[in-house]
């Protein structure tokens, strides 16, 4: 965790999503797997190019038909929740990163409350999905070691 304080705000989200892209693999249904699998994308993307923008990315996750909180909030599988919980606080810390890029004053109030305390409820999800992972500590070395970004996706995927 001290790791993940102290890298740069890129780093923090290629640390999120590098994880969350491992916990998709854990998702049973379908629809739910592709949804998720295209908002991470969405937010490489957003990481690389400055887009889409942080509206974009937050309505992936409350979208009233295909949100991700809503598959969250319409489980009561505990695992399921579990690994959608991971998805949300990657999407939600990068559309949080994509408001403030792009100098906005005002974020929805969930998005607000975003900040680098999200880890400890991202870590402690992550590791009820993948108790004694060492791709944690892979991807921390990693990106400790490495300032191509462009790179970083790529990376995640050889290693998942």
């Amino acid at each position: 965790m001290n790791n993940f304080i102290s890298f740069s705000d890129d780093k923090k989200t290629a640390f999120l999503l590098g994880l969350s892209m491992k916990t998709v693999s854990l998702l049973h249904k379908a629809e739910q797997r592709n949804i998720a699998e295209k908002a991470i994308e969405y937010c490489w993307e957003w990481l690389y190019n400055g887009s889409p923008d942080g509206d974009f990315l937050y309505e992936l996750l409350v979208n009233e038909q295909n949100g991700i909180t809503i598959f969250a909030e319409n489980t009561d599988d505990i695992s399921e929740q579990t690994v959608l919980n991971c998805i949300i606080d990657a999407v939600a810390f990068t559309s949080r990163k994509a408001y403030e890029y792009g100098n906005e004053k005002y974020y929805p109030e969930p998005i607000e409350l975003v900040s680098d305390e999200l880890i400890y409820h991202f870590m402690e999800c992550y590791n009820y999905c993948f108790p004694d992972d060492n791709y944690i500590k892979n991807i921390t070395q990693y990106l400790n070691s490495s300032e191509n970004k462009s790179e970083w996706k790529n990376y995640f995927k050889k290693i998942v």
